[in-house]
C-alpha cells in the first residue's frame, strides 16, 4: 500500500513537471516578439538583413532538433531538459544585450536550437507519461505551452510599459523561468531512450504522414502569425493598432481547445478530432477570406485555432502505436518535419501572395487543411 501511494505521488510529480516544462518552453518563445523593436533600435539593419536574422531561428531549430534522439540516448531526459533550458535562458539574455549582427545571429541560432530540442524532449517525456498512466495528457501539455506564450507576452509587455528596460525585463522573466525549471527538475524523468546504435531507421510512410500533417497545422499557425495582420489591414480595413487581434483570436482558441482536448479525444476518438479539426480549421480560413467584415474574420481565425488545437497533439500521441522505429526517434522525425512548416510555410504564403494575392494564399492553406481531414480516417 505504501509502495502504491509512493508510485501515485511520483506520477503526479511527473505530470506536474511536464506541465511546467511545456509552460517554460512557451514562456521562452514568447519573449522574442516584444524584444524585436529594442533589438532593431540597438543594432541598425535593413529589413532584408533582419529577415536573414530571423532565418537563423529556423535554421537553428532544424539543425538541432534531429540531435534530440542522440542526446536522450546518451543522457537522461532530465539532464537534456535542464541543459536545453539553461542554454535557452543564456540565449535570451544574449539576444537582449547583443550589440552586433554576428552576436545576434548566434543568439537567434541557439534560441531556435534550444527551443527545438526542448520541444522534442518534452514530447518524449509527455508521451512516456501517457503510456505509463494509460491516460491521454498530450493536449493538456501542449495547452500549457500555449498558455506560456500568452502569459510570457503579456508579462513582457507589462514590464516594458512599467518602464523597465528591455534587459531588466528579460532578466526578470529569465529568473522566473529558472525558478520554474528548478522546481520541475525533480519531476523530469531520469530514464534514457534507446541507444542510437539500435535506432538508425528511416521513417516509414506512417511517420512521414504524421510529420506532413503536422507540417500543415504548423503552417497554418505560422501563416496566421505572420500574415493575418497584413491581410486584415489590406482586405478588411481594420485599424493597424487592432490588426494583432487576428493571431490573438487564433492563439486564445488554441489554448482553450487544448485544455479541453484530452476529454474531447476520450469522448469522440482521435479520428473525429483530426477530421473535424481539419474541416473546422479550413472553414475558419475560408470564412476569413469571404467575409467583408473584420469582426467576422476574427471569428474565422478563432475557428481555425479551435480546429488546429488538438490535431498535432493527437498525431504525436499516435506515434506510440507504431512499431517501425523507437518512439523517441519517431517523435524526432515527425516533429522536425512538422516544424519545417513554421519556417517554410510563411515564405510559401508570401510567394503565392506575390504572384496572386493574400486571399489566394490563404485559400491554398484552407485546401491543405482539408487534406488533414481527408487523411484523418487512417488513424483509426
Amino acid at each position: 500500500m505504501f509502495t502504491a501511494h509512493k508510485s501515485n505521488d511520483l506520477q503526479i510529480l511527473n505530470i506536474l513537471a511536464s506541465r511546467v516544462g511545456f509552460f517554460i518552453a512557451g514562456l521562452g518563445l514568447s519573449i522574442w516578439a516584444p524584444l524585436v523593436p529594442y533589438v532593431r533600435l540597438h543594432i541598425p539593419m535593413t529589413d532584408a538583413t533582419f529577415g536573414l536574422m530571423l532565418l537563423c531561428i529556423g535554421v537553428g531549430s532544424l539543425c538541432c532538433m534531429p540531435l534530440s534522439a542522440v542526446l536522450t540516448s546518451r543522457f537522461n531526459i532530465r539532464q537534456c531538459l535542464l541543459t536545453a533550458t539553461l542554454i535557452l535562458l543564456a540565449t535570451l539574455l544574449l539576444m537582449a544585450t547583443a550589440t552586433s549582427l554576428s552576436l545576434l545571429g548566434l543568439a537567434l541560432f541557439l534560441f531556435g536550437g534550444s527551443l527545438g530540442v526542448l520541444d522534442i524532449v518534452l514530447n518524449i517525456q509527455g508521451l512516456s507519461i501517457e503510456n505509463r498512466i494509460n491516460r491521454r495528457m498530450m493536449s493538456n501539455f501542449h495547452g500549457m505551452f500555449s498558455l506560456g506564450t500568452i502569459f510570457g507576452s503579456a508579462l513582457m509587455i507589462i514590464l516594458l510599459m512599467l518602464g523597465f528596460s528591455a534587459i531588466i525585463s528579460t532578466l526578470l522573466v529569465v529568473l522566473l523561468m529558472l525558478m520554474l525549471s528548478l522546481y520541475a527538475a525533480q519531476g523530469y524523468l531520469s530514464e534514457r531512450t534507446l541507444r542510437s546504435t539500435d535506432a538508425f531507421v528511416w521513417p516509414n510512410g506512417w511517420i512521414l504522414l504524421v510529420g506532413l500533417m503536422c507540417f500543415i497545422v504548423y503552417l497554418a499557425e505560422g501563416a496566421i502569425l505572420d500574415w493575418s495582420a497584413l491581410f486584415l489591414i489590406q482586405d478588411k480595413q481594420i485599424a493597424t493598432a487592432q490588426a494583432g487581434l487576428g493571431y490573438a483570436s487564433f492563439a486564445v482558441m488554441v489554448t482553450i481547445g487544448r485544455f479541453l482536448g484530452d476529454a474531447l479525444v476520450e469522448l469522440f476518438g482521435r479520428v473525429r478530432i483530426i477530421v473535424c479539426g481539419g474541416l473546422l480549421a479550413s472553414a475558419g480560413i475560408l470564412l476569413s477570406i469571404i467575409t467583408t467584415h473584420w469582426e467576422v474574420a476574427l471569428v474565422g481565425y478563432a475557428l481555425c485555432g479551435l480546429g488546429c488545437a488538438n490535431v498535432s497533439p493527437v498525431l504525436i500521441s499516435s506515434l506510440s502505436k507504431q512499431t517501425h522505429m523507437p518512439t523517441h526517434l519517431a517523435i524526432t522525425a515527425a516533429t522536425t518535419i512538422g516544424f519545417a512548416g513554421v519556417l517554410v510555410g510563411p515564405a510559401m504564403m508570401g510567394a503565392v501572395a506575390h504572384y496572386s494575392s493574400l486571399s489566394a494564399a490563404f485559400a491554398v492553406l484552407a485546401a491543405a487543411l482539408l487534406l488533414v481531414a481527408a487523411y484523418g480516417p487512417r488513424f483509426r
